[in-house]
């Protein structure tokens, strides 16, 4: 209805929750692709699949940033809907 908020104080909270958990996940992603970046590519692991993983652990990273925007767009909306 009209005038009404978007989300209550629970829907809010679950928003800055796993807008949280999802920066605590990129902290981790960008760390882990860091160190893996130091060490190089182990010598058992061919340069193809090196080269996939760390495409994939890139995706991931790009995920998880885009997830955070819309965590963050939609927390935003909220918090002004809310007033």
């Amino acid at each position: 209805m009209e005038g009404e908020p978007i989300c209550d104080a629970e829907q809010f909270e679950m928003l800055r929750q796993a807008r949280e958990k999802a920066d605590k996940l990129l902290v981790e992603l960008i760390k882990t692709q860091q160190e893996a970046d130091a060490k190089g590519r182990p010598d058992d692991v061919a340069p193809d699949q090196w080269e996939q993983g760390r495409q994939a652990m890139a995706n991931a990273i790009a995920s998880t940033q885009r997830m955070l925007k819309s965590l963050d767009d939609a927390t935003r909306i909220a918090a002004v809907d809310n007033n």
